[in-house]
């Protein structure tokens, strides 16, 4: 007997249904129409069509999102407060705006946000803060904070009225603050002459600090070594982050609380003093030569045998940025709870450094990077050594010789493969693996054959001649694998690769820019899950295939002429990497080409294709240009500028034009600026990057076919790229100001179609995101 179940359909999921189905049938519509839409009657019917079109869309939107829910109505407080706090950005004093505008939401978002005192208790002192109601903003943040700890951040350099004055009003609350971070602006300072009060007036102003814990100094520094007595009124200091403190001042001041150090003295000198530090778990030694104080001489060591502590360090993270250290290895012997090491290290050093490693049980990270300065510094190891716990290593070598002298390079040769036999049971623990080698040093053999366990490998090489040796290398558990070698040798290098589960792969070039391009192919055979790609060359050409697990792709610099060979291939083949969301470019790419793509992949009948719906760019946008991007990356109809507008050849109208105001980046990104032209001696960048992209001749059937003016079009990808090298290369006794103040070059600009706001850190797809997929 066969018994049913019967299965309720729910009335969102029948109207879901019924609207897919009436997209489909408008999309048919809209295609059947524009395959003669010379009528000026039938223009008219698409454009109607077309809109009813975009109202399925948006109640698509609706079904599939459900109705507004408020999450301070169905989630718990504590909850609502953690996902506030995530949305606040305290960079550039932004979160007060945010956190102000969330108070208009509603009269129970106002109550919430007005009684949560955590959402206010970050502070800043902006030099661009000009407003009138800077000091009313303080005074709120004060009050609505109550008795929670604050943080001061202060952006240098500061107006002197609007500091002293906002000094005045936080001066009763210093027993409150608990960090001080100290900034550089977050854009040029204009106006006003500006009074930079100094870091150790900063301090002094805000004295007494009982409840201090954290100073980040930035890139400023206390000037001498008696202002660092500063610190005997902050008992509870824990962490120093940024300036160095003199080990000195520690023999005078016992700060029982202090976490982390960084300091300019010896191993010796560090033991002098340890007794005062008995919770120190991060230390940081570099070279005197850092600071712009002398070293600690006042700290004296006492005559006769070295000094050793009393008993063990409490150390679980040491950085050691000093290439000499006679007693490195003691200070490690002393330290037996290290998780953490950084080390920078002649070869010699390191052979006693690896003979401590197994007298550290809880060690998983070392980063080692070698230098050698002499003839004499070589790495011979008494016997194979081992590190049992350690998971991720950081290795790179340096080099101060002559590159032209053999010798030199046999013994160096010698030094690296020693190294690696000496520690081959290490080699095959790591889970993560960061090699990086210069000066034309290659690989040892025995190397790579024993990291099949790493999920993580980075290779940084500047030669690779030796693959003809190399079988095939199985590294079933990589998941993200970052190749920085020759072009020549890449062809070679993925042929012997096996990746079942690489998720991440990332493609850059040690070569000349100069040199031959080389072709490469990713079978999607070989990296049957390959979800995540970033392009960061101009020496390699892809010849594309269609990657089923593809998410995301990211064209790094140097990636801008394999980024229009991808727009032009998913104009042709829009069903290809059928998984594909997300796509982002730090160069500028071919508007025309971006909208051709988007308005091909984001409109196809095949509902299992996924829609493009976030495009990153190292820019902001005109309204000419952004209202339509995003309108397609929403799946929706939009009026848009003509294809030779959106092209290099439209740009290049305005660009080449001496005529017309704007700066370099305003000019590309379609917006307005005032900025002038200079005579050619300043810093030219009317080249830009298409006067050296050469266009693909097209091999490939369109599928779904392709309009015969858009095939055209894209066949005289070329000429527009001559045209715009002949344009450059005429412009010869003046060229554009490389940037206006409306550019913010560090940033990227994330546009979807859930988010516009900029510079965003939202994306449809983030890196972090990819590998759970498959967990």
């Amino acid at each position: 007997m066969v018994h049913a179940t019967p299965v309720l359909v729910s009335d969102q999921s029948l109207e879901s249904d019924h609207l897919e189905s009436e997209r489909v049938k408008l999309l048919n519509s809209i295609y059947k129409l524009s395959e003669d839409a010379s009528q000026p009657e039938k223009q008219e019917e698409i454009k109607s069509l077309r809109s009813d079109y975009n109202q399925i869309i948006s109640r698509q939107v609706m079904v599939n999102r459900g109705p507004w829910t408020d999450p301070l109505s169905i989630l718990p407080l504590e909850i609502w407060v953690h996902i506030i706090e995530e949305i606040l950005d305290n960079r550039w004093g932004s979160s007060y705006r945010v956190i102000a505008n969330m108070v208009l939401v509603g009269q129970k978002w106002k109550e919430a946000i007005v009684n949560t005192p955590q959402f206010w208790t970050v502070i800043t002192i902006d030099p661009n803060f000009q407003e009138s109601d800077l000091l009313e903003r303080v005074a709120a943040s004060l009050h609505l904070s109550k008795d929670h700890p604050l943080t001061l951040l202060l952006d240098f350099p500061i107006d002197r009225a609007s500091y002293d004055a906002c000094q005045t009003l936080i001066s009763p609350h210093s027993s409150r603050i608990r960090r001080i971070h100290f900034r550089n602006p977050s854009k040029p300072i204009k106006g006003s002459k500006h009074l930079d009060p100094s870091v150790y007036q900063v301090l002094s102003d805000f004295l007494p600090l009982p409840n201090l814990q954290e100073i980040q100094f930035g890139n400023f520094c206390l000037a001498s070594e008696e202002q660092w007595d500063i610190v005997e009124l902050m008992p509870q200091l824990k962490f120093v982050e940024g300036d160095g403190m003199p080990l000195s001042v520690l023999r005078r001041i016992s700060l029982v609380h202090l976490e982390s150090l960084k300091t300019y003295g010896s191993v010796d000198k560090l033991f002098t003093v340890i007794a005062n530090l008995p919770q120190i778990k991060e230390l940081e030694m570099a070279e005197s030569s850092y600071t712009n104080w002398a070293v600690d001489d006042s700290c004296e060591v006492p005559a006769g045998d070295s000094v050793t502590p009393e008993q063990p360090l409490s150390l679980e993270t040491m950085t050691w940025h000093r290439y000499n250290g006679s007693r490195l290895k003691d200070l490690i012997h002393w330290s037996p709870c290290l998780k953490s090491m950084t080390l920078l290290v002649s070869w010699k050093f390191l052979v006693s450094v690896l003979e401590e490693m197994a007298n550290l049980p809880f060690l998983s990270y070392l980063a080692v990077y070698v230098q050698r300065k002499a003839s004499e510094d070589k790495f011979s190891p008494a016997a194979v050594t081992q590190s049992p716990s350690l998971r991720e290593l950081h290795f790179e070598v340096g080099y101060f010789g002559s590159d032209n002298d053999s010798k030199e390079r046999r013994e160096l040769n010698k030094n690296l493969s020693n190294f690696v036999d000496a520690w081959l049971p290490t080699f095959a623990r790591l889970e993560k693996a960061f090699i990086c080698l210069g000066n034309e040093w290659p690989l040892p053999l025995a190397l790579l054959p024993n990291l099949r366990r790493v999920k993580v490998l980075s290779l940084t090489l500047s030669t690779l001649n030796i693959l003809g040796e190399f079988p095939k290398l199985p590294f079933d558990a990589l998941e993200d694998l970052k190749l920085h070698i020759p072009a020549s040798c890449y062809v070679d290098f993925l042929s012997f690769l096996q990746c079942p589960n690489l998720l991440l792969l990332t493609v850059q070039t040690s070569t000349s820019p100069y040199s031959e391009k080389v072709s490469i192919h990713l079978d999607p055979k070989q990296f049957p899950r390959l979800s995540g790609l970033h392009w960061n060359t101009k020496q390699l050409a892809w010849t594309i295939s269609s990657h089923r697990m593809l998410k995301l792709i990211v064209f790094g610099r140097g990636g801008s002429q394999a980024a229009s060979n991808f727009c032009t291939h998913l104009i042709l083949r829009p069903l290809d990497f059928p998984s594909l969301e997300q796509v982002e470019f730090y160069e500028f790419p071919e508007w025309d080409l971006i909208t051709l793509m988007l308005e091909r992949r984001n409109f196809l009948l095949e509902p299992s294709i996924s829609r493009i719906r976030t495009v990153v760019l190292p820019t902001t946008l005109g309204f000419i240009l952004k209202t339509p991007l995003t309108s397609l990356l929403g799946g929706q109809f939009s009026n848009r500028l003509s294809n030779h507008d959106l092209s290099i050849a439209g740009i290049a109208e305005v660009y080449f034009d001496k005529s017309l105001s704007g700066c370099h980046w305003c000019c590309l990104s379609m917006q307005a600026c005032s900025s002038y032209t200079y005579p050619a001696y300043y810093a030219p960048s009317m080249q830009a990057h298409w006067s050296n992209h050469q266009a693909e001749p097209i091999t490939v059937t369109p599928d779904p076919p392709l309009a015969d003016s858009t095939l055209n079009w894209l066949e005289q990808r070329q000429e527009r790229y001559s045209q715009w090298k002949q344009n450059a290369d005429a412009a010869t006794t003046w060229t554009r100001g490389s940037v206006c103040e409306s550019h913010q070059l560090s940033s990227l600009f994330v546009f979807s179609s859930f988010s516009t706001a900029n510079p965003s850190t939202y994306r449809s797809v983030a890196v972090e995101t990819l590998k759970p997929v498959f967990d």
